[in-house]
């Protein structure tokens, strides 16, 4: 069983976290079988961009909306170790 759920968010794609329906109803199902708290992954690499800022306004933007009023508590942002793993084979930026 899991106690949290982390979500690893791209710099460039937190703008688009409010319009993510269908992510959020998931959320909700997945709440319904067994509670947990939501944690949005940035990585370093990401933040000089002003990914943090913008993941903040757009999960202030979803809390508004009500998508995240199923939680006990509202998620949080977590800033990742900036060291090499197997995940940076996959970026082709």
């Amino acid at each position: 069983m899991f106690s949290e759920v982390v979500i690893i968010t791209p710099g460039y794609s937190v703008a688009n976290l409010p319009q993510q329906v269908t992510l959020f109803d998931t959320l909700r199902g997945m709440d319904v079988i067994r509670p947990f708290k939501l944690v949005f992954l940035l990585y370093p690499r990401d933040l000089p961009g002003g990914a943090r800022r913008e993941l903040v306004e757009a999960l202030d933007l979803v809390t508004e909306i009500g998508f995240v009023n199923f939680l006990d508590s509202p998620p949080s942002i977590r800033i990742a170790e900036d060291h090499y793993s197997e995940w940076d084979l996959l970026n082709f930026d």
